[in-house]
């Protein structure tokens, strides 16, 4: 029945809410929020609206964070509605115990702001437990002699309840002899006694049975029973008698075991065994800690007690005699408290992390005291050790909060270790500490510094595009974002549209690089102010100046001001008078340099002078004096070249010519500026020759068309004229044999022998290298040494390379030791940590060699004590330290910081900005440890990675050289080396990998509705009778972006019926809002605007033409347009086109049929021949006699037009030839041989092999070739003109000096040998310099006699016979 009663509980009832004190009537909270509720409530039940009595909001909830802060977790609080509930079982008899009133008291932490509120929970008693026996029986002995009124104590019951629910009486059940009395202990408890009512006679009745009822009060009451045996015994008249039935003793809490606690008597009257009294405890299971004994009747402590635990104890003992009868009395011990717990301080809720920004009186953290103790021993103080920024406020009884009390700067403090101290009021007092850890957060409060106040740095001129000029650094002292500082150009004295053409900077390194090379003419300084800005909110940035100064470098030219030159180009010329003294000034040499500094200083020389010593030249001033008087053999006409060079390394100069004329007067001057006339250019003629020639090539080209057009359409051939046009073979030929050329004419003649072989090639040799003008070249089979041997003499250093192999003799030592004998005998030894070792070479020589691998990075020097001892007695010894220096070698390779490296940049990034960096170090020292770094692979086009990414091979930065676009490359991976300078050089790859970020950079597109060929948008017929909803069409759009920046919303922005028509957000989707109406229109127009998702927004227009019809030919009204006029541009072009057209077909015909009807008035039938099936006749063996050897040399006299390319055409055979077959008509007027007989053919035939080669000695050196300065780097051995220019040059050259010998007009002509050239050209330009041109190719196997043109390059003398040995076997065998 008790159990039923108990499991029902408060499960159905509704928890009592008794809110006492609503915090929104009370900012501080001083008073606790109270509530009371039944125990045994289920988990999640409510306790009440936590949040509401506290003022707060239910918006307020997820900022807040509003929680419970308890030691055991028996409420949390609904972080939706605020509510406070029940999280764990609340057993009132397990948390409170016996106490009348259960109140759990618990704070609630609200953060932002950080605050705590009291709340009491009072716990009230259900009836959930039924009164308890120990015992189930109880046996008692009465003696039949016992007499009515007697008492007898009964074990008691045990309720946890309290209250009407705790045990409230007993009953017995119903007999004639006994009944039952209800008494109370000092603590409420209470317990029963039987009392005896009438006598027992033992031979009546033995014993009786009787039922003990524990009942409660509760609702519904809940019980329990005990059998009572009542034993009548016989003859033990007197019991025993306490001499007091109720015993009190306080005892402190502090008594060790064994100490006495009191001690108890009882006496009995009777005698002999009945009157031997025992004691014993009523209800021994129970006590626990207390032991009794039994004759004595002293009880004495068992265990430690604890007033903690236990208050008090109620002890009720027995004293039994001898013949079985029985007295209790109570004994009731008090504990008394003692200071013996100490203070303890919990921490209940501390912030995590406190921003330094914080204000003065912010709660960090909730704390409470606890002490097991009572009165003065359970009060505690809190107070707070060291000099720290806050302070403990006492907000309720034990509860304190810790508040900043002063400004916190996490730069200076990053945290504090806060310790608590709390100590009671007993006597003595207890204390102890607790410590906790406060960390400071970081806010944006710092500014970025500059390590410097302004920076100034100096470039030179001419530096390399990208180059770092300089690197500015700022410090921010803040944590994260808010101390990683960027850093930009902010302003400048440079034009804003061109600064970035000029610098820009590295946003992480605060690096400046240089985006051109700079002009110290143009720039000579600049001024930037650059900002480094945190990633801080709000972020705070500092500026810096830098100026930037432009160093000068020569890198501009003197520039001559006076002397001028003539229009033409000449140098003008001044009048000296005759009588000049020494000293006169006769001109001054003015000229300026654009560079700056030492690079401006000029300095004015003479390079030339036809009178040396007769003009003096100011070295700074560039004044022209007279060094003295003109003499009478001194020549009327001077010319001066005065150089000009600035003061610049290496120094530039220019040239001025002065013309200087002894003359009184300007009359007199003139016949001395004669010149002679000038010969007309040939080069002018030479360009005339070659259009006339080109004209008069084409004119007979045209006429010959014609009239092979005109013998075709006679349709006649004469057999004596078809030879000419045999197919087999036709013969171009120039110039049948050399003319005699003089010694003033250069020919340019090739003789050309052509084979039979499929494909005819010409193959010069280039010279790779410049040879001196003396130097030979050596032929393969040379056997002379390919490089001198140099003899090295043995010299000690004081280093030793770190790659030296073991057993390296390092240093030769030797002993002395002025003894004799055993004393004079030297050992020597080193230490054994070095890795050397020493030999005896001989008497008294060693040897220190290696021993060991060697490290310059582990250990770059070592010092060596050698000891030498001799063996005397008592030895004696002496030491000599050594320095071993140890060289580096190039044995580390490049080690990157990271195994690779990915970088994102977002696309459209500047041009030449820093993207990524890339860092290896290198132990080595110099230029082993030197790193420079390049780019070797990657998976973009190699052809066009140097336009992508390009790196800084001093500083691994790596550009960006050009804007990036995603859509077309999202990602690519680079593969860098770091390579040291060593040799052999080590290098190491790492992969870096650069994603291509979006940006907004695409309007969507619209692909439907297209529009129409026109460019007018298309139409869309709608139903008249389409209900709402019904789809009319959709509006499709692709956004070449991705992510967010892709996704398209569709908007209306113009309708010409408002509410007819809804557009889908995003699908696009064009619907019926409502019917058409009468009054509607029946064509419809609306715009939609497509936006994408990206910041800011780009957008696309379509336009959307819709009529309401229900067929196509009812909607072709309403659709028609007036007509589109017509272009008259585009039909005049037409008519101009047609016209042109059929003139030119006109003008065709009629010069074909003019030519037609010219042609058919005068035929020949014999002029058809040429044109009929077979174009060349055979003709009998005109072959001379003298090509019997099987091998037919085809000569050919080619002369090569100045053109801009040389081309060499070649007819070839397509049918093999007979050895009396006629190759030649007999009357081609172009023949290379007259065909008149063998003697002649033979004639000739020594003509050309007698033709003498020219000398050797033709060769010249760079500086003596002809030709414009710059272009001659072609073949030294002068075998073929460099290119065009220079073989017109030389031609112009010859004719020029040609035309001034024959004359002989010019003053300084050359003689014999010279040809003729002038001195303008140099007089080193003999004829034996000028190389013939003329250059004999002959195939292997001919008869002819071989010249001197391969035999030059060979350089040996011409053979005869064999060919050219020059060709290779392949060919011979050909």
């Amino acid at each position: 029945m008790g159990s039923g009663a108990g499991d029902r509980g408060w499960a159905e009832r509704p928890p009592v809410l008794f809110p006492f004190l609503l915090a929104l009537f009370c900012p501080a909270l001083s008073e606790p929020i109270r509530y009371r509720i039944p125990e045994e409530l289920p988990e999640g039940s409510v306790v009440g609206n936590l949040a509401k009595d506290l003022g707060l909001s239910v918006r307020e909830l997820p900022t807040r964070k509003l929680r419970v802060s308890s030691e055991k977790p028996y409420f949390s609080v609904s972080a939706e509605r605020g509510e406070l509930l029940v999280s764990s079982r609340l057993d009132r008899e397990q948390i409170c115990g016996k106490k009348p009133v259960c109140v759990l008291e618990f704070e609630a932490v609200a953060e932002r702001p950080l605050n705590f509120y009291h709340v009491n929970v009072e716990i009230e008693d259900i009836n959930d437990h039924t009164p308890k026996f120990l015992q189930s029986s109880f046996e008692l002995q009465i003696s039949e002699s016992t007499k009515p009124e007697a008492r007898f104590i009964l074990g008691s019951a045990h309720d946890a309840d309290i209250g009407t629910n705790s045990l409230q009486n007993y009953q017995l059940s119903p007999n004639d002899h006994f009944l039952l009395v209800n008494k109370e202990k000092l603590d409420g408890s209470k317990y029963p006694e039987l009392v005896l009512k009438r006598p027992l006679d033992r031979e009546e009745q033995k014993s009786y049975h009787l039922t003990l009822t524990a009942l409660d009060c509760g609702d519904p009451p809940l019980s329990s029973t005990a059998q009572i045996q009542v034993l009548v015994t016989d003859a033990n008249d007197n019991p025993p008698v306490f001499s007091q039935e109720l015993y009190r003793v306080d005892l402190p809490e502090n008594v060790s075991p064994g100490t006495p606690v009191l001690r108890v008597m009882a006496t009995d009257q009777d005698e002999g065994v009945n009157a031997e009294i025992t004691f014993s405890f009523s209800e021994a299971g129970q006590i626990t800690q207390f032991d009794l004994n039994s004759t004595t009747g002293e009880i004495t402590v068992r265990n430690t007690l604890d007033f903690e635990g236990v208050k008090e104890y109620s002890i009720v003992l027995e004293a039994r005699d001898g013949g079985g009868m029985v007295a209790q009395c109570t004994v009731e011990i008090e504990v008394l408290d003692i200071n013996d717990n100490v203070p303890e301080v919990i921490f209940q809720s501390v912030l995590d992390l406190i921003m330094e920004d914080t204000n003065i009186g912010t709660y960090v953290a909730l704390l409470k005291t606890r002490d097991k103790d009572s009165g003065h021993n359970g009060e505690v103080i809190c107070k707070l050790e060291g000099n720290v920024p806050f302070k403990l406020l006492t907000s309720s009884k034990n509860t304190y909060k810790l508040v900043t009390d002063g400004v916190l700067d996490r730069e200076q403090a990053l945290e504090y270790n806060v310790t608590i101290t709390a100590t009671d009021r007993g006597k003595p007092p207890l204390s102890s500490s607790s410590s906790i850890t406060l960390h400071i957060g970081d806010v944006n409060d710092n500014a970025p510094v500059f390590q410097q106040s302004a920076y100034l740095v100096h470039v030179a001129e001419n530096n390399p595009p990208g180059a770092s000029i300089a690197q500015v650094s700022a410090s921010d002292p803040d944590l994260g974002p808010n101390g990683h500082v960027s850093y930009s150009i902010v302003a400048s004295d440079l034009d804003p549209r061109a600064l970035s053409s000029y610098v820009s900077v590295s946003a992480h390194s605060g690096v400046v690089f240089a985006q051109r090379a700079f002009d110290h003419e143009q720039l000579r300084a600049f001024e930037l102010t650059l900002q480094a800005r945190d990633q801080g909110s709000p972020a705070l940035s500092a500026n810096v100046s830098l100026r930037v100064l432009v160093g000068d470098r020569n890198d501009n030219a003197p520039r001559v001001l006076y002397p001028a030159l003539g229009p033409d180009g000449s140098a003008l010329f001044d009048t000296v008078p005759r009588a000049a003294q020494p000293g006169y000034l006769v001109t001054k040499v003015v000229a300026v340099d654009a560079d700056s500094g030492h690079n401006a200083w000029l300095s004015y020389h003479v390079l030339q002078v036809s009178e040396p010593g007769l003009f003096s030249l100011g070295l700074r001033t560039g004044e022209v004096r007279t060094a003295r008087a003109l003499g009478d053999r001194d020549a009327a006409r001077q010319r001066l070249l005065v150089a000009v060079r600035d003061g610049g390394q290496p120094p530039l100069s220019a040239t001025a010519t002065l013309l200087l004329v002894f003359a009184d007067s300007l009359q007199e001057a003139l016949p001395d500026l004669s010149d002679p006339p000038t010969p007309s250019d040939p080069q002018a003629e030479l360009q005339f020759y070659l259009v006339v020639a080109l004209a008069l090539i084409s004119v007979l080209f045209l006429l010959a068309v014609i009239l092979a057009v005109a013998l075709r359409l006679r349709r006649s051939c004469s057999p004596s004229t078809r030879g000419c046009f045999q197919p087999g073979l036709c013969v171009k030929s120039g110039p049948a044999l050399p003319p005699n050329y003089s010694e003033g004419t250069l020919p340019y003649s090739y003789n050309l022998c052509v084979a039979h072989t499929g494909k005819t090639e010409f193959n010069f040799l280039n010279c790779n290298e410049q040879l001196s003008s003396g130097q030979d070249l050596l032929c393969g089979d040379s056997s002379g040494a390919l490089f001198p041997l140099c003899n090295s003499n043995e010299s000690t250093s004081h280093q030793i390379l770190e790659d030296s192999r073991p057993g390296l003799i390092v240093a030769l030592f030797k002993t002395l030791d002025r003894d004799f004998g055993g004393n004079g005998e030297v050992t020597c030894k080193i230490g054994r940590d070095v890795p050397f070792k020493i030999y005896s070479s001989s008497n008294n020589y060693y040897k220190l060699v290696t021993d060991g691998a060697l490290d310059r990075e582990e250990t770059p020097e070592y010092n060596i004590t050698i000891t030498a001892t001799d063996k005397g007695k008592p030895p004696l010894s002496s030491s000599t330290t050594i320095t071993l220096h140890i060289t580096d070698v190039n044995d580390n390779a490049p080690v990157f910081h990271q195994a690779s490296y990915m970088v994102q940049v977002d696309e459209n990034n500047p041009p030449g900005a820093s993207i990524a960096q890339v860092s290896a170090s290198d132990p080595d020292l110099g230029p082993n440890g030197h790193i420079s770094y390049s780019i070797v692979a990657s998976d973009l086009d190699p052809r066009a990675l140097s336009s992508y990414v390009s790196v800084s091979a001093h500083s691994g930065v790596v550009f960006a050289q050009r804007a990036f676009d995603h859509e077309q490359l999202r990602a690519f991976e680079l593969t860098l080396q770091a390579r040291d300078q060593g040799s052999p050089a080590l290098g190491a790859n790492v992969s870096l990998r650069v994603l291509v970020g979006d940006r907004n950079d695409n309007a969507p597109r619209v692909l439907y509705p297209a529009l129409g060929p026109d460019g007018s948008a298309l139409f869309d017929t709608v139903p008249r009778a389409a209900q709402p909803g019904y789809l009319v069409t959709k509006v499709v759009a692709v956004d070449a972006d991705s992510g967010h920046n892709a996704w398209l919303s569709y908007h209306v922005l113009q309708a010409s019926e408002p509410g007819l028509f809804s557009l889908g957000l995003r699908t696009g989707e064009v619907r019926t809002a409502r019917a058409l109406g009468d009054r509607d229109a029946a064509r419809q127009r609306l715009l939609v605007a497509v936006r994408d998702g990206g910041q800011p927004p780009l957008s696309a227009t379509a336009t959307l033409l819709l009529v309401f019809a229900d067929s196509l030919q009812e909607a072709l009204p309403d659709l028609s347009d007036p007509p589109t006029p017509s272009d008259p541009q585009a039909e005049l072009q037409f008519y101009l086109v047609v016209a042109l057209a059929l003139i030119s077909v006109l003008f065709l015909l009629a010069v074909i049929l003019a030519i037609g009807l010219r042609l058919r008035r005068s035929s020949s039938p014999a002029a058809g021949g040429c044109f009929g099936s077979v174009l060349c006749s055979k003709s009998g063996s005109e072959i001379p006699p003298n090509y019997s050897e099987g091998t037919l040399p085809y000569a050919y006299n080619l002369c090569v037009a100045h053109a801009g390319k040389t081309e060499f055409n070649f007819l070839k055979c397509s049918e093999p030839l007979q050895s009396t077959q006629d190759i030649v008509c007999g009357d081609s007027p172009g023949a290379l041989i007259p065909l008149q007989g063998g003697n002649d053919l033979t004639s000739h035939l020594e003509t050309l092999t007698l033709q003498a080669p020219p000398n050797t000695d033709w060769r010249f050196s760079q500086a003596q070739r002809p030709g414009t300065s710059g272009s001659q780097n072609g073949d030294e051995t002068g075998t073929w003109p460099n290119n065009q220019f220079d073989t017109e040059m030389l031609q112009a050259m010859i004719l020029a000096s040609a035309s001034e010998a024959a004359d002989g007009s010019s003053t300084l002509g050359g003689g014999a040998g010279t040809m003729g050239l002038s001195a303008r050209y140099g007089p080193q330009f003999t004829l034996q310099h000028v190389p013939d041109y003329r250059q004999n190719v002959y195939i292997p196997g001919s008869n002819a006699t071989l010249t001197n043109a391969a035999g030059k390059r060979d350089g040996k003398a011409p053979a005869g016979g064999n060919g050219n040995k020059k060709k290779s076997g392949k060919k011979e065998k050909k």
